[in-house]
């Protein structure tokens, strides 16, 4: 008997701490939720001494209760290869010397909650030559989100882009290309 009610004393507790963490979004709950699908405005700032930026973009992200995320955006995306871009999707690398006509697939991840109103993530991409469409490495993204109700919000300094060259993504040598600034809604 006291197994028993330990037990139902311990799924009790788990119920509730599920309930906290993974509140949905009309969930009432003290910490911000990012579950659920948004979309997004993305601009990369200019930064002295460095090639110009990729243009603004939109995007999706859909975050999962499990901690998984799915993203997908106008600019890299699968046949994405534009030729009115100059060099594909835009990666200039240091000193100009990555040029890479590319397309990538859509992107998957993971998050975590950072404090009740944020999440950091990742996302990663598998990228391909725009022309060949051989594999030539990964495009990943690291960030923390701001979350408030149906709003979400990332600050270029909170963020991180790398094009990973090689088709090891463990080996896969990073170039970072900068942090974006990014502005949302709630899908709903």
């Amino acid at each position: 008997m006291k197994n028993v009610l330990t037990l139902t004393m311990l799924l009790c507790g788990l119920s509730v701490f599920a309930a906290e963490t993974f509140a949905g979004p009309d969930s009432n709950h003290r910490f911000a939720t990012p579950i659920g699908a948004w979309i997004l405005n993305v601009e990369f700032p200019p930064v002295d001494g460095a090639p110009p930026p990729p243009p603004a973009f939109r995007e999706t992200l859909t975050f999962h209760v499990v901690g998984t995320v799915s993203e997908s955006n106008t600019l890299l995306n699968e046949n994405s290869y534009n030729p009115a871009f100059g060099q594909g999707c835009g990666f200039t690398g240091p000193g100009g010397a990555l040029e890479l006509n590319c397309n990538g697939t859509e992107g998957t991840g993971s998050w975590r909650r950072k404090g009740r109103s944020k999440i950091e993530f990742v996302v990663v991409k598998l990228v391909y030559d725009g022309i060949t469409n051989a594999q030539v490495g990964y495009l990943r993204v690291r960030g923390t989100l701001d979350i408030d109700g149906d709003r979400i919000s990332q600050e270029a300094s909170d963020s991180l882009t790398e094009i990973l060259i090689g088709t090891d993504y463990e080996t896969a040598i990073a170039i970072p290309l900068g942090g974006a600034n990014a502005t949302g809604v709630r899908i709903r």
